[in-house]
């Protein structure tokens, strides 16, 4: 029996096809799209499990390719910090319903998207002498909403490897790999919480051809779009997906 309905599968793999383009554009920001959209046809639990495992598989490949340009130093130590807001934010999970988890997240995106639009896309550089509170920042509150709403993490990572000026390469292996690992400590306290069972399981086979799809729409299609432009059309569509999570 099929977990969703025909509306809801073709749905379902929109999100996922376009959520995975903007990731292999972008580095990120898959499940950042996916769980809010998904969350209007999959229980909120649900949603946040499916594409925290599927970024886990898309990640494992990304890594794969890159690992050598990771800058190590800079990945223990934000790796540290976010395993400690992961254990807040699994704490947090176990005890919040489900529509404070739905208002959580879409007052925390409805915030990012109008950093993001305010700062037209390109955030601030801060002083080095705040590059160690700001690490310690980006692990903890990066952990701590990775556990409680599946993703949003990419952004908070973006700016701190922004303040270091990561080449670009280094900048995109170090923040997939410090994913990776945080995805995968996600995945194993959410099927300790029994979130994967067997729809969810469904869901997932479902999903594996989509990540295929949106990776290659993202290298071939996406990534040829003016940075800019793109980083604020992703900050408008997050903004009313906050929006109408806040208020349903």
């Amino acid at each position: 029996m099929l977990p969703l309905s025909y509306p809801g599968l073709a749905l379902y793999a929109a999100v996922l096809i376009g959520a995975f383009a903007v990731r292999s554009a972008a580095g990120f920001g898959a499940v950042l799209i996916a769980v809010p959209l998904l969350a209007f046809i999959l229980p909120f639990r649900v949603a946040v499990a499916v594409a925290t495992a599927l970024t886990l598989i898309a990640s494992i490949r990304y890594v794969s390719q890159g690992w050598r340009h990771i800058a190590w130093r800079q990945f223990v130590i934000v790796t540290l910090y976010t395993l400690i807001g992961l254990g807040i934010g699994f704490y947090f999970i176990k005890i919040l319903d489900e529509h404070v988890l739905r208002r959580g997240l879409g007052t925390f995106l409805i915030l990012y998207s109008i950093y993001v639009l305010w700062t037209g896309g390109l955030p601030p550089a801060l002083p080095t002498r705040w590059h160690g509170t700001l690490a310690a920042f980006a692990g903890i509150f990066g952990g701590l909403c990775g556990a409680l709403f599946g993703g949003g993490v990419g952004p908070i990572y973006v700016v701190y490897f922004n303040i270091l000026r990561l080449e670009r390469e280094a900048f995109r292996a170090t923040m997939t790999t410090i994913m990776l690992v945080s995805s995968t400590m996600r995945v194993v306290g959410y099927a300790s919480f029994g979130f994967y069972a067997g729809s969810s399981l469904t869901l997932l086979a479902l999903g594996l051809p989509l990540i295929a799809v949106g990776s290659w729409l993202g290298n071939h299609i996406v990534r040829r779009l003016n940075p800019r432009v793109f980083s604020l059309c992703v900050a408008a569509l997050v903004l009313l997906s906050g929006a109408v999570l806040v208020l349903k």
